[in-house]
């Protein structure tokens, strides 16, 4: 009896222990919606948790199990078909684009549009432009992947303006940049006056956009594209939406979190050298409450980490640590940056920075929401703040562009 007893507690007790980790998420002061988020949390670490014990057996990669996984955790129901809208799927310079034309605003052929080219956001490994939509540059033939699908058909539906949304090819299969490639490509053939003038786009009236890695690209495109005279002509907006734009510093307040990284992958010049760019003072003082000075500036980093990881500190992944030079050529910037997310910081860092260096830019800072978010307009675990900042974003795009 007394052995029962004893098995059954262990067994309880360590059931509970796992039902705590589930329901638990740090850090989740004013989050709106709380009790959605924690099922929506929960979910992720089972995924999470699948992807490891797959991969540990040899199943399969746990980046392959994430990202499908995060089809079913994204899916929403079928929605009706909207009569003013059409939607084509195409091919640009070898890469899978989806159109969004708003009837309403086509009804002439000679009218041009202002046009949205979107990134979609998901860590470089997961993420895509829409439902059935096949793509046939994967081995293992992705279909009905619906992440960004509802994101950018809402953008076409509330501002009236073709929105373009760029599938391009994803890690681990693919590294990077052969993603940022993808949407280089398409968005300086969009931007060629004879082939804007073909999908009826106004060329001198293009955004690009992006959330999450998609923020990144096209913070580098834009960068690219007004620097190096890659294309005749260059994006009027870019919309930055909770985007990574460095991977210098990884102790900023918001980085801190599971895991303390110690910058240990520079040398002290390399420090010496981008420490004026991440500079902590630029982040308003409320998250500066466990500021420190930078830890091991005055020390060079791991041999073997500095020699494997040099690549990240390049303007192509790293936008914020270009010279002023660049940075005051940039288009009008919208940047939105939410509390909730490791990257909050840089994200305020990158709008003194460019704001300095004469860039009109707008910022709008969410309190109660979370990286990822904006993903969330349908399905299971749609969040009223999604279309809050879905809104805000509409409202900036009809003002500017």
């Amino acid at each position: 009896m007394g052995y029962k007893f004893q098995w059954s507690a262990t067994l309880g007790s360590f059931i509970i222990c796992i039902l705590a980790h589930l329901y638990h998420v740090p850090n989740s002061e004013n989050i709106s919606q709380m009790n959605r988020v924690r099922l929506l949390s929960a979910s992720m670490k089972i995924i999470k948790f699948i992807g490891f014990v797959s991969e540990t057996v040899g199943l399969s990669s746990k980046w392959l199990i994430q990202r499908n996984c995060a089809i079913l955790l994204l899916k929403s129901k079928p929605t009706e078909v909207n009569t003013n809208l059409k939607i084509d799927n195409m091919i640009i310079e070898g890469v899978p684009v989806r159109f969004y034309y708003p009837i309403n605003s086509i009804d002439s052929r000679f009218k041009l549009l202002p046009a949205v080219i979107y990134y979609h956001g998901g860590a470089l490994y997961r993420g895509s432009i829409g439902e059935s939509f096949r793509i046939f540059r994967y081995s293992n033939d992705i279909v009905n992947l619906e992440t960004h699908h509802p994101i950018t058909r809402e953008l076409a539906v509330q501002t009236d303006f073709i929105v373009i949304s760029v599938e391009y090819l994803l890690a681990p299969e693919h590294p990077f940049p052969v993603g940022l490639d993808d949407c280089t490509k398409v968005t300086k053939h969009i931007l060629d006056i004879d082939n804007a003038n073909k999908f009826n786009i106004d060329p001198t009236r293009v955004a690009i956009a992006g959330d999450s890695v998609g923020g990144n690209f096209a913070a580098v495109i834009a960068t690219r594209l007004t620097n190096k005279n890659m294309a005749k002509n260059i994006p009027r907006l870019q919309i930055l939406i909770y985007h990574e734009v460095q991977f210098f510093d990884f102790m900023l307040p918001s980085s801190i979190g599971d895991d303390i990284l110690v910058n240990n992958h520079m040398t002290i010049e390399q420090k010496k050298q981008y420490r004026p760019y991440v500079d902590w003072s630029l982040i308003p003082s409320k998250y500066r409450q466990i500021y420190k000075e930078p830890i091991n500036d005055n020390i060079d980093g791991d041999a073997n980490l500095m020699k494997n990881t040099q690549q990240i500190l390049e303007p192509d992944l790293s936008p914020l640590l270009v010279e002023n030079e660049k940075l005051s050529k940039l288009p009008a910037t919208y940047v939105l940056t939410v509390d909730h997310d490791q990257f909050r910081d840089e994200g305020f860092i990158y709008v003194v920075h460019v704001k300095s260096n004469g860039v009109h830019v707008t910022h709008r800072h969410f309190e109660k929401t979370f990286h990822g978010s904006l993903t969330f307009l349908e399905g299971i675990f749609k969040l009223e703040i999604a279309h809050e900042t879905l809104t805000d974003i509409v409202h900036y795009l009809k003002d500017y562009l």
